[in-house]
């Protein structure tokens, strides 16, 4: 078998090299989840052991090349020091794949990561492919292959886990058990030495039994590859991803608005997002909106349908369901009366739709609504709620099951979802509901974040290949920042609507500029080091005289040491925005907007993609702006032009994408106002030869 991924996921004969009959011990377990009667894989499974012959049922080898018959996956729970020569035992045997679950490797400090680099050699050198070290394992509950750590195998179905973290292989069985999730294959990639999680989603993408991939994600090697192979995937499939590692706290510092607000978390999160990712916050967010995709189409639109026989839980559903942005909308006359034909005088067909507590005609009341709602065009998904009572009648439950049925036979595509909330001794209902193929939510607030997250999504646009830009600057400071004049030039040689400036030495020679160039003027200290400007008074707006001028630049002297300082004409009242760009040492150029100024930080309200865009993107980016508002002209202020900004937006990401000499790029403030754009202050860090910052 030359193929690694069809050797990882089907082998026809796994071999365990450190096997051992001795209980507790790594050798034995694989043994035995390879050859449990429960777990049902047909394949040869033999143990490789210097002097055994059969351990625990099974033949046993002394080495790899001694086996009889080809072996297509090695499992190896062999010591640290032992893993280079193992893989070489492993390339004399050709065997595609070997998963190393043994630990003590990079994850451990210096010694590890050298002797995991040696082997990572030996395996290159012999055309090996390796998962892991230190990690979980590999399952393919289809084929009842249990090559992992985990006590049996889950239930049979449509997800694919692909995880860093052993422990979620372990919660995947217990969901499964749990809740009747169904797995197909299940990966722990470990400290991914070789093969990564691009590897693994590319063959998922493409694998018939797989519905939805879910991925828990650590770190990236090579970001731009991952965002490229989940874009290649999402219109077909989808995929759900939990980055973590997303706490301020490990952020780095940042000397540039973009480099703080564009932190690793933020921009891998945007890429996922790009690329058409269901992005979710928790890891049991990710199974159970996993688990929901692959029981039921994606979600489609805003509209919503409720059912429920409590009116209070109704109305707080909707209103939990409109904070995450869907909507709950009236229905028709025409449909509310075709609804209220099942109901009692005193319920409402409105939506939500309330069968009040005539608990006799539950079933019939929740599966006429149900079908109702799955076959009119006013709503895009049905909530069902069943609380209590309902619940407990195994009937209503069923009524909705054979409501969805016939309403996918009519040819609806419409997903359906329970709001669950009742007692345990109702589970066994809840169970039905799952066999049938009905995500069922714990409660209003896991019902409308779960659903919300199951929103279509497709990937955004792709970025393109881009010409090279203009040269690097020859001149700048330490920290390889671009002096300010330099940087103006660059982006007027691009064609980039800046306001001019002027660099003036003396108090005198900023009076006479100034002069020249018409008041009223802002001037600005330009010092090596001096970064933000506004916070340390070294920015003064509208100077109307030659007197006021020299005292600013004086003023400048005094505090900052001498120095030159920057003139420009004070720029009229506008939206102050920002566009930024930083090069992300795993998924490259990114691109940023938003609202810049002094509140950038503050408000945190930007979008984040990877360059460059096109225009239609940039559109979709100013879009989702929580202060989307101030774009149509807020309290007679006048409105801007979206469309060209998102022209200048889409121009500067092409532009910064070519620059490859450019390490980041702050374009803070743009000065937005109903007779265009004005660029009044940017920053440019160069990158050396080497491709790091710093010149």
């Amino acid at each position: 078998m030359s193929d690694w991924r069809t050797a990882l996921f089907n082998p026809r004969r796994v071999a365990v090299v450190g096997a051992s009959a001795t209980p507790g011990k790594a050798g034995a377990l694989f043994l035995s989840n390879l050859a449990s009667a429960e777990s049902g894989f047909a394949g040869d499974v033999i143990g490789i052991h210097p002097s055994a012959t059969e351990l625990l049922g099974r033949p046993t080898f002394p080495r790899l090349d001694a086996a009889p018959s080809p072996v297509d996956l090695a499992i190896i729970v062999t010591p640290a020091a032992t893993l280079p020569s193992v893989i070489e035992d492993c390339g004399r045997a050709s065997i595609p794949v070997a998963v190393v679950i043994s630990g003590g490797f990079a994850e451990t400090g210096a010694e590890g990561a050298l002797l995991q680099q040696k082997a990572i050699e030996a395996a290159r050198t012999h055309s090996v492919r390796l998962v892991g070290p230190n990690c979980f394992g590999v399952i393919n509950a289809h084929c009842g292959l249990n090559a992992s750590l985990s006590i049996g195998l889950p239930r049979k179905g449509g997800i694919s886990l692909v995880t860093q973290s052993g422990a979620y292989g372990m919660a995947a069985y217990s969901r499964s058990i749990d809740e009747g999730m169904g797995f197909s294959k299940i990966v722990a990639l470990g400290n991914k030495a070789d093969v990564d999680e691009a590897d693994i989603i590319a063959y998922l993408g493409s694998d018939p039994e797989t519905r939805v991939i879910a991925l828990l994600l650590e770190s990236f090697r090579d970001g731009r590859r991952l965002f490229e192979t989940i874009a290649a995937i999402t219109s077909s499939k989808p995929v759900v991803a939990l980055k973590t590692g997303r706490n301020p706290s490990a952020q780095r510092a940042a000397a540039s608005h973009t480099a703080a607000l564009s932190s690793d978390s933020v921009v891998a999160e945007a890429a996922l997002r790009q690329a058409g990712a269901h992005v979710v916050d928790d890891g049991f967010s990710l199974l159970e909106v996993a688990a929901s995709l692959a029981r039921q189409p994606p979600l489609r639109g805003r509209r919503i349908g409720i059912i429920t026989n409590s009116g209070g839980v109704g109305v707080e559903l909707t209103d939990l369901l409109e904070s995450q942005g869907l909507a709950v909308p009236e229905l028709s006359p025409e449909l509310q009366q075709k609804i209220a034909q099942t109901l009692p005088p005193h319920g409402s067909p409105a939506n939500p739709v309330d069968v009040t507590t005539d608990w006799a005609r539950f079933p019939q009341m929740y599966g006429a609504a149900v079908e109702a709602l799955m076959r009119s065009d006013e709503v895009d998904a049905v909530v069902p709620v069943l609380l209590q009572r309902s619940a407990l009648m195994p009937e209503v439950g069923d009524a909705v099951a054979v409501a969805l049925r016939k309403s996918r036979d009519a040819g609806s595509q419409k997903p359906l979802h329970i709001c669950w909330v009742a007692p345990r001794v109702a589970d066994a209902n809840r169970a039905r509901l799952l066999e049938a193929g009905i995500p069922c939510h714990l409660w209003p607030a896991g019902t409308a974040s779960a659903l919300a997250a199951t929103s279509a999504r497709a990937a955004d646009a792709r970025p393109n290949t881009v010409a090279a830009s203009s040269a690097a600057p020859a001149l700048c400071d330490a920290d390889g920042w671009a002096p300010t004049p330099q940087a103006f030039s660059l982006l007027a040689q691009a064609g980039f609507p800046i306001e001019p400036l002027v660099c003036v030495s003396s108090a005198e020679e900023a009076a006479a500029a100034a002069e020249h160039m018409g008041f009223p003027v802002v001037l600005k200290a330009e010092r090596p080091g001096l970064v933000h400007k506004s916070d340390q008074g070294a920015v003064r707006l509208g100077l109307a005289d030659r007197d006021s001028v020299a005292r600013a630049f004086t003023d400048f002297s005094h505090r900052l040491g001498p120095g030159p300082a920057l003139l420009q004409r004070q720029a009229k009242p506008g939206l102050e925005l920002v566009i930024g760009g930083r090069r992300d040492p795993s998924f490259g150029p990114i691109v940023l907007a938003g609202l810049g100024g002094v509140w950038i930080e503050a408000f945190n309200d930007i979008g984040v993609r990877l360059a460059p865009i096109d225009i239609d993107e940039a559109v979709r980016m100013v879009e989702k702006l929580k202060g989307r508002r101030l774009f149509e002209g807020f309290r007679g202020a006048p409105p801007i032009d979206i469309l060209m900004f998102a022209r200048l937006l889409a121009d500067v990401s092409q532009w910064f994408a070519a620059a490859s000499w450019l390490d980041e790029l702050d374009i803070n403030p743009l000065i937005a106002s109903g007779d265009g754009f004005e660029i009044v202050d940017v920053r440019m860090r160069i990158r050396n030869a080497e491709g790091d910052p710093h010149a």
